[in-house]
């Protein structure tokens, strides 16, 4: 009795030992694959989210295109920079619009505060004065910043350089045109507290150019201890080289799932079924972060990561085939003006609306994506100017047929283009910066058009 006894206890010590293994062993591949579909969940907001990084700064930042574009027209007489200057203002982040003919300002608004400006020499000493010539050597639009501006606080600042046709063909350089950003409103486009929301954090640094220390740009996280759970990304657009962090900063040992999983049935079949399920689960999330990576949420058409992705491959098929593409760029009129009355969710409405009115007009072939806020971008291929041009009428045309009708009241809709060839510029950003300067002229001219980009591409 005593001997079968021992070897029952032997023998239920060996199930409960085996059993516990393989119950700590699919905890462990449980704990494994909840880590893993958080990885994936990261990479995918780094991706999404340093996307809306480089987009917000650099629309900003465009808007150097439209005044250049003016001041060429005009032969550099900035009579009208007042008028211009007052289209190109229209987000909060922008603190002031200059023009500084051979590098010295001699033109900002809004003048109000900013008096300190007038008369800076950008050729001198001083706070990003190395980027305007780094603009003029390059020819490029640069950015300098986040730094301590004349008038106090920090700002980013965008410099893009204005040459003009001298009388023996070749380009004269007539000064720079200027954009500052108050810092961080700048960033507030890219909406990185949404990151918090998630149970992630965030940094945004670069290696500053002044001393060669890290700087950080942006950031969620109260001190700066050691996280060995992130992912990196580096953000390249114009002249900057940023990198964006997102941590994860919650310790393995507080997951309360793993402890429920050690605590609840050994049973190997639950266990089995446990670990199914979660690679089901894992499929699933992933299948969904896919289309969500490539998908506007609001409007149910594509986002601006997979526009820019798509339509660079599309861009080298058109020029191989030699066929004509353009880039159409189209914002709300008075956007702005309906979210403020009538509350965002009004201004949701209008979104979806606008977009059910313009995708019937495209072909299968069209690419069409929310650009961000209230802009919207098209890309068509294998079609001719004149053609183009009509494409885009009607889009305006149905945009404003019909009156939408939101908590009772009636409002009529109407919204701007401006078109611009994407071959054979072969350079999305450049055809886009031509686009968007295309649009911006219609709004300066008195929205509800389309204006095409007469812009020499190469």
């Amino acid at each position: 009795m005593r001997r079968t006894l021992k070897k029952i206890s032997l023998r239920t010590a060996g199930v409960f030992l085996a059993t516990l293994a393989l119950c700590l062993t699919a905890s462990l591949a449980i704990l494994h694959n909840r880590n893993h579909i958080e990885r994936l969940t990261m990479e995918n907001l780094i991706a999404e989210k340093s996307a809306q990084i480089e987009y917000t700064i650099s629309k900003l930042f465009y808007r150097t295109q439209t005044l250049s574009s003016f001041i060429r027209r005009y032969n550099g007489d900035l009579v009208n920079f007042e008028e211009i200057a007052t289209v190109i203002m229209d987000d909060p982040a922008i603190l002031n619009v200059l023009a500084a003919p051979k590098g010295i300002v001699s033109n900002i608004y809004p003048l109000e505060g900013n008096e300190a400006i007038i008369g800076l020499d950008f050729f001198s000493e001083g706070a990003g004065n190395r980027e305007a010539m780094l603009a003029k050597e390059t020819g490029q639009l640069v950015l300098g910043g986040p730094f301590n501006a004349v008038q106090g606080g920090q700002i980013l600042v965008g410099r893009l350089p204005v040459f003009m046709d001298g009388p023996d063909g070749q380009k004269a350089f007539w000064g720079f045109v200027s954009v500052t950003l108050r810092y961080p409103q700048a960033l507030e486009g890219a909406v990185l507290h949404e990151l918090q929301m998630l149970g992630f954090e965030y940094e945004v640094w670069r290696v500053s150019p002044d001393d060669g220390e890290r700087q950080i740009i942006a950031s969620s996280r109260s001190n700066s201890g050691n996280v060995t759970d992130y992912v990196e990304r580096q953000i390249l657009f114009l002249n900057a080289e940023w990198y964006f962090r997102i941590l994860n900063v919650q310790p393995w040992y507080s997951v309360r799932e793993l402890w429920a999983l050690i605590s609840i049935s050994l049973i190997l079949s639950l266990l089995i079924a446990a670990a199914a399920h979660n690679n089901q689960e894992l499929r699933k999330l992933k299948a969904e972060l896919e289309h969500l990576s490539n998908t506007d949420p609001l409007t149910g058409i594509y986002n601006r990561r997979y526009f820019t992705q798509t339509v660079t491959e599309q861009i080298n098929r058109v020029i191989r085939l030699g066929s004509e593409s353009f880039i159409i760029a189209l914002d709300m009129d008075y956007f702005k003006e309906i979210n403020d009355q009538y509350g965002h969710q009004a201004g949701d409405i209008v979104l979806q609306k606008a977009t059910a009115r313009i995708a019937p007009i495209l072909r299968s072939y069209d690419i069409f994506a929310r650009y961000g806020g209230e802009e919207f971008i098209i890309f068509v291929s294998d079609i001719n100017r004149e053609s183009v041009i009509a494409m885009a009428e009607r889009i305006r045309l149905s945009i404003a047929e019909a009156e939408i009708h939101i908590k009772g009241t009636s409002l009529a809709i109407t919204a701007s283009l401006g078109i611009a060839p994407a071959a054979p510029v072969n350079e999305l950003d450049h055809a886009i910066a031509l686009a968007d300067g295309a649009l911006y002229q219609a709004k300066q001219e008195g929205r509800n058009r389309v204006c095409f980009s007469d812009e020499n591409p190469h």
